[in-house]
C-alpha cells in the first residue's frame, strides 16, 4: 500500500514493545507509583473491555489531515482477545477465541486463520507476524505492564492532575530517543489509561522519510483516547466469536497469496461495472456513476489527497485534459479521500485548482474502487465498465490519458493494455 496511513501504522509498531529489558532513564517516582497502581488494576483483572478510538494527524506544508477509526476491544485471560473495527477508516479486525486466531484486513476484504495462541505474549507475536498492528493495545496486556510501558524511556516526569473527560487524571510526560509521548491515566482505586498521544516527529519520521520523500517535513500525531471501561464483568456470548465478511477472501497471509487462489490483482475492476455511488461535491450538486447516460459519457476518477505529493503533480494534469474533452461527454471527478473540507478548499484556492471534487469522508467509495495506495485514476467507459486503472505517479500521464480518452470516445476498449 503507497499511502502514508500505511506507513504511519508502521510506525505504530514501535509501540509494540516487549518487557525484555528495564530501562536506565530518569523515572519520576510519581510516575513509577502510577505506572505501578494501573499496572496492578489491568494485570488482575481477568477480563475487561473498553473502546479506543485511535486519531492520526499528520500537518505538512501548511495542509492539515486528521483520520479516525473507532475499536471495540475485549479480552479474557489467558489469552482471548477481540479488538474489533467499529467505525471510521477501515483497518484491521483481529479476535482470537481460544482456538483460532483471526486477522482480517477490512481494506482489502480478506483474512487469514491460525491457532490461537496460549498466552498474550504469543498472541502479540503472532498478531505481528499476520502484518496487523496493535497500535499501543498490546502494553496494557503484557505480563509486566509497567515495564513494557517504560522500554526505551530516557525520562519519564509527573506533569500534574487534571480533569479529562469528567475525570481526574494524572498527566504523565515520557521521552524516548525516536519519539515523545504523554499518558492520561485516572486517579482513582482502579486506575485506567484514558489517553495516549503520541508524537512522531524527529528521528523515527527521518527514517520514514527514506520510504516516502519528503516525509521528513510532516508532524504526524497519534492519540489514543479510551472510554467505557468495564473491569471484570461478564463479556456478551459472542465476544470472542469470529464471522468473516460475505466476499472476504481466506489467506495464507494478509498480503501474501491466498490459501486457496492467487492474489487477487490491483486492476480486478478492470471490465466489470464500475460500483456505483453518489457524493456531494465540495462546490454543490453530486459526484455520481454512473455519469450522465449510458452509451454517452466516459468517466475519470481520481482517489487523492492534499498531503499527497504524487497527488498534488497529477491532479492539474487530469483537470487540464478533462477539460479538454468536456464538451465530447468526458466527466473528471477528484475524489477526496477523508480530508476536512475546509483544507481541501484552502488547497484548491492556493493550487488554483478548478475541478469537480468530491469528499469521500468515510473512504467507503474508495474501498469499492479497491484503492491501497493514492493517487489512483480510474477510467470509465460509455457502457459503464471500469476500462483502465492508474495507481501512482505516470511520468506520461498526459499524453497516456489523452490517447485513453479518445479510443474510449470511439467506441474502443481498453481492457487487455497494460496499466500501471
Amino acid at each position: 500500500m503507497k499511502n502514508w496511513m500505511v506507513l504511519a501504522m508502521a510506525m505504530m509498531a514501535t509501540w509494540a514493545i516487549g518487557a525484555e529489558e528495564g530501562t536506565g532513564g530518569a523515572i519520576d517516582p510519581k510516575v513509577d507509583a502510577v505506572l505501578v497502581k494501573v499496572a496492578e488494576t489491568l494485570q488482575k483483572a481477568g477480563k475487561f473491555s473498553c473502546r479506543m478510538t485511535l486519531e492520526m494527524r499528520n500537518e505538512m506544508e501548511g495542509m492539515r489531515q486528521e483520520i479516525t477509526t473507532t475499536y471495540a476491544i475485549a479480552a479474557e485471560r489467558p489469552a482471548k482477545f477481540a479488538m474489533r473495527y467499529v467505525k471510521g477508516l477501515p483497518t484491521f479486525t483481529v479476535v482470537s477465541d481460544g482456538t483460532n486466531l483471526n486477522s482480517l484486513l477490512l481494506m482489502m476484504n480478506r483474512y487469514v486463520t491460525g491457532a490461537a495462541p496460549k498466552n498474550y505474549e504469543e498472541l502479540f507475536q503472532a498478531i505481528s507476524a499476520m502484518g496487523a498492528n496493535m497500535m499501543f493495545v498490546d502494553n496494557l496486556l503484557r505480563e509486566d505492564v509497567r515495564a513494557s510501558l517504560l522500554e526505551g524511556v530516557n525520562k519519564a516526569t509527573h506533569v500534574g492532575r487534571v480533569t479529562l473527560d469528567g475525570r481526574e487524571c494524572d498527566h504523565l510526560r515520557f521521552t524516548q530517543e525516536d519519539f515523545n509521548w504523554e499518558m492520561w491515566v485516572t486517579t482513582n482505586d482502579n486506575p485506567v489509561v484514558l489517553r495516549v498521544m503520541t508524537d512522531m516527529s524527529g528521528e523515527t519520521m527521518a527514517q520514514g522519510a527514506e520510504m516516502m520523500p519528503g516525509l521528513k517535513a510532516m508532524k504526524m500525531t497519534f492519540v489514543n483516547r479510551f472510554s467505557d471501561w468495564v473491569l471484570d464483568a461478564d463479556l456478551p456470548a459472542d465476544t470472542f466469536v469470529f464471522r468473516a465478511p460475505e466476499g472476504a477472501t481466506r489467506m495464507d497471509s494478509l498480503f501474501g497469496d491466498s490459501a486457496d487462489e492467487t492474489e487477487p490483482e490491483m486492476d480486478a475492476l478492470i471490465g466489470k461495472p464500475a460500483p456505483t455511488f453518489s457524493l456531494e461535491l465540495l462546490d454543490g450538486g453530486d459526484a455520481t456513476v454512473p455519469a450522465g447516460k449510458l452509451g454517452e459519457t466516459v468517466t475519470i476518477l481520481d482517489f487523492w489527497a492534499t498531503w499527497c505529493g504524487p497527488c498534488r503533480r497529477s491532479l492539474p494534469i487530469l483537470a487540464k485534459v478533462a477539460a479538454e474533452f468536456k464538451d465530447k461527454g468526458v466527466v473528471l471527478y477528484a475524489i477526496n479521500q477523508q480530508e476536512q473540507a475546509d483544507d481541501v478548499r484552502k488547497f484548491l484556492e492556493k493550487e488554483k485548482l478548478t475541478c469537480p471534487v468530491a469528499l469521500d469522508a468515510d473512504g467507503k467509495v474508495g474501498q469499492a474502487y479497491q484503492v491501497q495506495g493514492i493517487p489512483q485514476t480510474v477510467l470509465i467507459g460509455k457502457d459503464g465498465t471500469v476500462q483502465a486503472v492508474h495507481i501512482g505517479w505516470i511520468p506520461d500521464l498526459e499524453k497516456t490519458l489523452r490517447e485513453q480518452i479518445q479510443k474510449l470516445l470511439d467506441g474502443k476498449t481498453l481492457i487487455g493494455e497494460k496499466h500501471d
